[in-house]
């Protein structure tokens, strides 16, 4: 597919498929909403990906800052503070759904369920700030309690079992949330597939989650890789913008290195340093994988396949693709390009060539194959050439050279299903591709 025809179906997969929905926002907002009715609107703020506006369907949960005051005033949580707040709600708070509402205290947050008979709908947690400084758009930065690092649920409920066990305090750390958001607003205005990146790749993130809880990469991690592309490239779209995060993925996710904006000796992805080489090979074999998805897309493509492609091991590490040169494959089926192989065979003095297309690619062994463009009205650069063999061969290959294959002509050494398939590059886009199946047989 062109690049326009690429953006265009990516955009509406993300606004149909992965963008909450009217309804969704209206719900988020009227409970957000009936928090700065019992807190004041001057009290709370909105974090995480929802005020950013890159928040993904289906939304479980909103984390709420409470302001309680200055840091050089209080530098902790005034005594019961917490828990007759949480008697005022009981008390006072007009619920805006028709969902029963479960409220449980913990030393550092305030967690809100909103429950249809046992199943929680959706959840809110109220964390106590305190204003810091502010940062370089004028706005106040603030204290939190280190929870807030820990996704709500599960993750923080054994952050303050730990702490609890170790009897040790909950630390405070800086945040600037209201510097994310308005970075974030910004570059939004400018390009709305900032925006529409994020959520296809989170998404993607989430289909990876669901198909193996090891797969650890996390949400915000994404958001802000891909908010240093579009710092460094304002009018970057869709495509370019997603093929350029998971090609260089495999690299960002070696060492952490994005600072955290309120503090800038802490990295906001530091728990890199905390994963397994499992876990960074499972990170690897997925990006290899929708990079695949995305070499081979056309418009009988769906896009829930792609972005569920899953994981792939590749055989060995001769094993290459285009994108590993930083190549996208755009292929325009306007043009033509063909490849065949003719089979160079020798009996006694004859020697004749035949097109193994003709043959459904069937040849031999003891024989050769030379590999050639016969048709190809492209004006290309350049063509590349890859081998690859059965995946229970001896050598499976998979390089890619330039101009012609590896072995100039190529032996039928190995019996088993091959293919050799020839890419037109231009400006280092692949715009044309074509392949030559082979089966070796005795």
């Amino acid at each position: 597919m062109k690049k326009n025809e690429i953006n265009s179906t990516l955009r509406k997969f993300v606004k149909e498929h992965l963008s909450p929905t009217q309804d969704d926002i209206k719900f988020v907002s009227n409970i957000y909403q009936s928090f700065n009715e019992l807190l004041g609107t001057q009290n709370c703020i909105q974090i995480g990906s929802y005020p950013r506006y890159t928040a993904i369907r289906p939304l479980h949960d909103l984390d709420i800052l409470y302001i309680i005051g200055n840091w050089e005033q209080l530098k902790t949580i005034p005594e019961n503070l917490l828990s007759n707040l949480a008697r005022r709600f009981k008390q006072e708070y007009k619920n805006p759904t028709h969902y029963s509402i479960t409220i449980t205290v913990q030393t550092h947050s305030i967690s809100f369920k909103y429950m249809n008979g046992e199943n929680e709908v959706f959840a809110v947690d109220l964390v106590p700030s305190l204003v810091n400084s502010k940062n370089e758009f004028g706005l106040d930065t603030y204290y939190v309690p280190e929870i807030i690092k820990y996704q709500r649920g599960k993750k923080r409920l054994e952050y303050y079992q730990r702490i609890k066990e170790k009897h040790s305090q909950i630390n405070w750390i800086k945040s600037d949330p209201r510097g994310y958001i308005e970075v974030a607003s910004r570059l939004n205005s400018k390009n709305e597939d900032f925006r529409k990146s994020v959520k296809f790749v989170k998404g993607w993130k989430n289909y990876c989650k669901e198909q193996n809880e090891n797969f650890k990469i996390k949400s915000f991690h994404i958001e802000q890789l891909i908010t240093i592309n579009y710092l460094n490239n304002s009018s970057i779209e869709i495509f370019d913008s997603v093929f350029v995060f998971f090609t260089k993925l495999k690299d960002d996710i070696k060492t952490p290195k994005i600072k955290d904006r309120a503090d800038n000796t802490r990295y906001i992805d530091e728990y890199l340093n905390e994963l397994t080489e499992l876990e960074i090979n499972l990170i690897n074999e997925a990006v290899d994988s929708i990079l695949i998805a995305f070499e081979n897309i056309n418009s009988e493509t769906k896009l829930e396949d792609l972005i569920n492609s899953g994981f792939y091991k590749r055989i060995r590490e001769t094993e290459k693709f285009l994108f590993d040169q930083n190549i996208p494959t755009l292929i325009d089926e306007s043009f033509v390009f063909e490849v065949d192989g003719f089979i160079e065979k020798y009996d006694g003095f004859r020697k004749y060539n035949a097109s193994l297309k003709k043959s459904s690619g069937i040849v031999d062994t003891k024989n050769h194959i030379s590999f050639k463009v016969v048709n190809n009205n492209t004006y290309c650069d350049l063509v590349k050439w890859k081998v690859q063999n059965d995946r229970n061969s001896e050598q499976p290959r998979g390089e890619i050279t330039d101009y012609k294959t590896h072995q100039n002509p190529e032996n039928t050494a190995y019996i088993g299903k091959h293919f050799a398939e020839c890419y037109a590059v231009k400006n280092n886009i692949c715009i044309a591709k074509d392949r030559v199946n082979v089966i070796v047989k005795k």
